[in-house]
C-alpha cells in the first residue's frame, strides 16, 4: 500500500468545501460596514429556493439546493441585509477548518464564499434566514486559494463523516494512540525517518490522514480505505482493515530483515 501515491483517492475541492460548511460552528461575514462573527451549527444551509428574495445562482437553483445564511434576528448583519437594495448585500463569508487534535499547525484549510445576501426571512427558532447568491468560492490550503466551481459545489454532498470527524479523531488520539502508531507502518519507511509522533489529522469517506511530526517539521500521509465508506457505522471496520494491512506489512518487513542478516 502506497498512501502517499498521487493516485490515492481523496476528496475533491467541492467535497472539502461542503464538508467544512457542514461541520463548522462559526464563520465570519464581512460587509462594507465591517466584520460579523456568527456562532452556532448549520449557519449556512442548503434548501429549496421557494419563497426567497432574488433568484439564486442558477447552478444551485437547478439542484434545489439554494444556499441561505442563518443569523440572529437582532444582529447587525441582519439589519444590513434588511436595509440593502434589491440587488442584495455584498458579503464575504469565511470559515477556518481547525484540526480537533493538538497537532503542529492546526489549520487544515480555509473556505471563502463571496456573494450577495437577500432580505431576511423569519425562521421558527427566533433566527432569520437570508438567501445567499454566491458569485465565487475559494478553498485555501498551504497559503494558496483555489477557485471551486459553483456547479460542482451545488451538485456535491458533504462527506458522510463530516459531522462526526472531530469526535472520531479525538477518540483515536485519546484512547487508541497505539493504533495510530501501528497505522504509520503503512507509510513509506523513508517518510518515517526522524518522525517522533504520528497524529490522526483528518478522516473522510476515502481514508485517514496522518500528521507525521519530526522535531522541527511535519508532513502528512493519506492512508486510503479499501473502498469509500457510505455510513459512519462503517468506520470501525475500515480502520480494522487498515490495521490488519499494517500488521501484514510489519510481518513482511521483519521477515525480510531476518533473511538479510
Amino acid at each position: 500500500m502506497r498512501p502517499t501515491d498521487v493516485s490515492t483517492p481523496a476528496p475533491t475541492d467541492a467535497e472539502r468545501v461542503r464538508s467544512v460548511l457542514q461541520a463548522a460552528c462559526s464563520l465570519t461575514a464581512t460587509t462594507r460596514a465591517g466584520r460579523h462573527d456568527l456562532l452556532g451549527p448549520h449557519l449556512l444551509g442548503f434548501g429549496s429556493a421557494s419563497g426567497f428574495g432574488p433568484a439564486p445562482e442558477p447552478a444551485f437553483a437547478a439542484q434545489g439546493a439554494a444556499p441561505y445564511l442563518q443569523a440572529p434576528r437582532d444582529c447587525r448583519l441582519t439589519r444590513e441585509a434588511a436595509e440593502a437594495d434589491e440587488d442584495g448585500l455584498p458579503v464575504l463569508l469565511e470559515w477556518t477548518d481547525v484540526a480537533p487534535v493538538a497537532v503542529r499547525d492546526r489549520v487544515r484549510c480555509q473556505v471563502r464564499i463571496a456573494g450577495r445576501l437577500g432580505r431576511p426571512r423569519e425562521a421558527a427558532d427566533g433566527t432569520v434566514s437570508m438567501p445567499l447568491d454566491p458569485t465565487q468560492a475559494l478553498l485555501g490550503t498551504g497559503g494558496t486559494h483555489t477557485p471551486v466551481d459553483l456547479d460542482a459545489l451545488a451538485r456535491t454532498a458533504p462527506d458522510p463523516l463530516a459531522p462526526y470527524e472531530a469526535v472520531l479523531l479525538t477518540h483515536m488520539t485519546d484512547d487508541h494512540h497505539d493504533q495510530v502508531a501501528a497505522l504509520s507502518g503503512l507509510v513509506d519507511p523513508r517518510l518515517l525517518i526522524g518522525v517522533t509522533r504520528a497524529w490522526p489529522l483528518a478522516m473522510d469517506q476515502y481514508g485517514i490522514v496522518l500528521r507525521l511530526e519530526t522535531l522541527r517539521t511535519h508532513h502528512d500521509a493519506r492512508l486510503p480505505f479499501e473502498r469509500p465508506l457510505l455510513d459512519p457505522d462503517q468506520v470501525g471496520h475500515r480502520i480494522h482493515a487498515l490495521l490488519h494491512s499494517a500488521s501484514r506489512v510489519r510481518t513482511r518487513r521483519l521477515r525480510l530483515h531476518t533473511e538479510r542478516r
